[in-house]
């Protein structure tokens, strides 16, 4: 069984993300992270980004400050899973690339319009709200590939980058790694779901996205399915 947990790294889904972890008993836990980031997140006012591309400086402070809106912090998503994976003596396996290397080498492929496109988007975000971001996860739940489709219209540089070409390393990884473990916990940005389940069709798949874990009913439902899984184990 391969288990994807989509997950968003502003949100305060820290609990959800820990129980689904250790109640599904994996014998590995594969996360969207590099060592870099997984140093980052478990020190993060040690880091120093000065140096980081401007998209990325943007970007960060854009999640600090939706992170706090939510009562969150950034990564914690990802925090929980490698701490979930350790309490239940899982093999924690880094599945992404280093994250500041592939917005370098986006930049470099980058046209200028996407630049400029993606600089005004970045501006907007520095101001956008809680309501904002809960509006947009509305919109990409309800029409997904809508949503995608109208992303790689206006920066196809950076979904082919950051989604597509990600998605076909993390999926080989995901494959390297269920040839060793017969039961795994992957556990990346909700964006990447349905990519990486799409590369590993044959395989067992059980997918749970970043909405069912805000929705309390739907979570609700994970507890008493795991619940009952772990009984008749």
């Amino acid at each position: 069984m391969i288990t994807i947990l989509g997950t968003g790294h502003v949100f305060r889904i820290q609990e959800q993300v820990s129980f689904i972890v250790k109640n599904s008993w994996p014998e590995a836990v594969l996360v969207e992270l590099d060592p870099q980031r997984l140093r980052s997140i478990r020190a993060p006012k040690g880091q120093d980004e000065a140096k980081a591309p401007w998209f990325y400086r943007m970007m960060a402070q854009q999640q600090l400050r939706l992170a706090d809106e939510f009562g969150s912090e950034v990564g914690s998503d990802m925090l929980a899973a490698v701490e979930a994976a350790e309490t239940v003596g899982a093999e924690l396996v880094l599945i992404d690339d280093y994250a500041s290397l592939a917005v370098k080498k986006l930049m470099e492929r980058m046209t200028a319009r996407e630049k400029i496109r993606l600089l005004m988007s970045s501006v907007r975000g520095m101001v956008s709200s809680k309501k904002t971001v809960e509006r947009e996860l509305g919109r990409f739940s309800e029409a997904e590939e809508d949503y995608i489709q109208d992303m790689r219209r206006q920066f196809p540089s950076l979904m082919s980058m950051l989604i597509d070409e990600r998605n076909e390393r993390m999926a080989a990884r995901i494959e390297s790694a269920a040839a060793r473990f017969e039961d795994i916990v992957v556990v990346v940005g909700d964006a990447h779901v349905e990519g990486l389940a799409g590369s590993l069709e044959g395989h067992d798949l059980r997918k749970i996205r970043l909405r069912d874990l805000l929705d309390p009913v739907k979570m609700e439902s994970i507890r008493r399915e795991l619940w009952q899984g772990e009984a008749g184990a």
